[in-house]
């Protein structure tokens, strides 16, 4: 071996820079270091090694022929139209990269927004700078959220939401509360009143009471009849009799079939799907007087809440 030679192949032993054929491609973003150093500040230990030359993050230094060479500087394009991409140096080795969205301008959903635009999959998401331009930010307001059966549908924390589409007699979900709906003589025409109604949303019960008063020389006899029930659901009537002179009522059903609920007694009729219902009570009080409030409930036995097809209620003395 020459001498030449000798003296190459003891600087490369002396170096530690034999090369591996390695580049850039071991740099790493964020919070990360770009490579394992053995020594300091301009010290390599082998070819293409990440190494520190400037002490700023933001170059790709490397090593060149033994020596720490400072590099090309990191790219932080992040192909968004409408941002300003930095390199920020977090260390000698260590960086990240920073987007300043411009002015009126959101990066949302990977995209640039413009300020009011909407999220295409959520309407009560809005570009809003004011509150974040990297994100989505949550919309106030009216909304439509596409549900016939709700109401005042309103922008509620990103969702839009509607309060459920009830009828004018809400609430009058229980015997205790019921709708009133005045006082029928047992001498008036049958019906004496006639109303549309719905049972909606899934627990819906519909309780209405009238008072039924025992004129002379008129029989009582208080009825109801359920028609124009949604085609597929199944609705329940019931007429429950409470005595006025506070006595229990004897009760008979000359249509529909006897029923008692929470201390009433009375006659339900229960037909089936979309089938009218059609009740009809003969009762006597202590008293000679059989003046009495007539509770009546409709409920829905089967098939789904409706809010937008309407049942008809008729309701009197017969």
């Amino acid at each position: 071996m020459s001498e030449r030679t000798t003296r190459a192949v003891l600087a490369i032993l002396l170096c530690g820079c034999a090369s591996n054929g390695g580049g850039d491609s071991d740099r790493r973003d964020g919070s990360v270091m770009d490579g394992a150093v053995d020594g300091g500040a301009g010290e390599c230990a082998m070819e293409g090694d990440p190494c520190d030359a400037d002490g700023d993050g933001c170059t790709q230094d490397l090593c060149r022929g033994g020596e720490c060479v400072a590099g090309a500087a990191v790219t932080c394009d992040d192909g968004a139209s409408c941002t300003t991409d930095t390199c920020v140096s977090t260390g000698p080795m260590t960086f990240s990269c920073e987007q300043t969205v411009s002015a009126g301008r959101c990066f949302a959903g990977g995209e640039c927004r413009s300020e009011g635009d909407r999220d295409p999959a959520a309407i009560c998401r809005v570009c809003d700078p004011s509150q974040s331009t990297m994100d989505w930010s949550n919309a106030e307001g009216a909304c439509d959220d596409g549900d016939v059966c709700t109401t005042n549908d309103t922008c509620r924390s990103g969702n839009c939401e509607g309060d459920p589409r009830v009828d004018d007699f809400e609430p009058n979900d229980d015997m205790v509360a019921p709708h009133g709906l005045g006082t029928v003589s047992d001498g008036d025409s049958y019906p004496a009143g006639t109303l549309e109604g719905s049972i909606y949303p899934d627990d819906d019960v519909d309780w209405f009471v009238y008072v039924d008063s025992d004129d002379f020389p008129s029989s009582i006899f208080p009825r109801a009849q359920l028609q124009d029930v949604p085609s597929g659901s199944d609705y329940d009537l019931c007429l429950f009799i409470r005595c006025q002179d506070g006595s229990t009522p004897d009760v008979d059903c000359t249509a529909g079939s006897r029923e008692d609920t929470g201390g009433l007694r009375g006659c339900c009729s229960r037909n089936g799907a979309s089938a009218d219902e059609n009740v009809r009570v003969d009762h006597d009080c202590d008293a000679t007087d059989d003046t009495a409030d007539v509770l009546v409930r409709i409920t829905r036995a089967s098939g789904p809440p409706v809010c937008d097809t309407l049942y008809t209620l008729r309701y009197g003395d017969d």
